[in-house]
């Protein structure tokens, strides 16, 4: 009546999309473009979503004290140190452009679920 209905695969590209999308955002600051061509993020150029595959690689354990523990817990600050570690993600897409974004470890599951995700579309 108001335009012509999607169809079933329409509908399930869309959600696809907005899948990818959700999942890029919960990484960090990546974000999958408005015609869902390419992933994006600032100050590094954009990445093709066609043939992208993404990487994952953990940093090196950091661990460390700051002052302010070492003030508020004395002696109990070697028990409560900070954990600094960083998650590297990286983006790689068909034509030979990448992207790399740091992520904190507790972002990891969200980190691995993206990497799924793009990475399952190849097949």
């Amino acid at each position: 009546m108001f335009g012509s209905k999607k169809s079933d695969e329409e509908k399930a590209a869309a959600k696809a999309r907005r899948d990818l999308n959700v999942a890029a955002l919960k990484v960090g600051n990546v974000r999958v473009s408005g015609d869902g061509d390419y992933f994006q993020t600032p100050n590094q150029g954009n990445v093709p979503v066609e043939g992208a595959r993404v990487t994952l690689d953990k940093g090196e354990a950091a661990k460390r004290i700051t002052a302010t523990r070492v003030a508020l817990a004395g002696p109990f600050a070697l028990l409560l140190r900070k954990d600094t570690t960083k998650l590297f993600v990286t983006i790689e897409g068909a034509d030979g452009s990448a992207m790399l974004i740091a992520v904190p470890a507790g972002r990891e599951v969200a980190a691995r679920t993206f990497e799924v995700m793009v990475n399952s579309r190849l097949s």
